[in-house]
């Protein structure tokens, strides 16, 4: 499946993280990008996910609280400490809704073919992959080193020693910031 291109929104490669990259700054000045049941719409169709209409406020709620458990999941995930209860409900529950099944369009190409206008089941996908990425215990989930970001990330580098969320973004700021400091330039 294609996806569309948003430029708001931030992808790794891991759907089940990538939902916790739409409340950006956290830890600085946290900013939403899922206001709407249209940019939910919006991220599900950049995400390359079948949308067929518009999220409701109750989806958007469930999106929001799917992406707090998930995060915060994470951030015990990666200091070594078990998941609170509360949000391993919110997770296993969300993952237990029907998901969305593959097919074969005419031209050979894979699309995801969702049942009715189910929101839920959008969001099941997410949440499998985030359990996924939860429980593989290969200390490969991280949370990026740059100190005005707060986005964690899931290493898929050869080595598994990626530090940033995303080199282009996170790794060059830094890099330009140790380099300045080299040559006693401001910024």
């Amino acid at each position: 499946m294609t996806a569309a291109h948003d430029a708001r929104f931030g992808f790794g490669s891991r759907p089940g993280l990538d939902l916790t990259w739409t409340l950006r700054f956290r830890s600085v000045q946290p900013r939403e990008l899922l206001n709407t049941g249209d940019d939910l719409r919006d991220w599900l169709l950049t995400a390359g996910l079948p949308v067929g209409g518009v999220p409701t406020d109750a989806e958007l709620e469930a999106a929001h609280s799917l992406r707090e458990a998930v995060y915060r999941a994470a951030r015990r995930v990666i200091d070594g400490r078990p998941i609170a209860r509360g949000d391993r409900k919110v997770i296993n529950e969300a993952a237990a809704e029907p998901v969305p099944a593959p097919q074969l369009s005419g031209d050979g190409e894979v699309v995801l073919v969702a049942d009715g206008d189910s929101f839920a089941s959008l969001l099941a996908m997410v949440a499998r992959d985030a359990i996924e990425v939860l429980g593989a215990g290969d200390g490969r989930l991280r949370l990026c080193t740059d100190e005005l970001c707060s986005l964690v990330f899931y290493d898929e580098s050869r080595p598994g020693q990626r530090r940033w969320c995303a080199t282009a973004r996170c790794g060059n700021r830094a890099n330009t910031k140790a380099y300045r400091a080299r040559k006693g330039t401001s910024q």
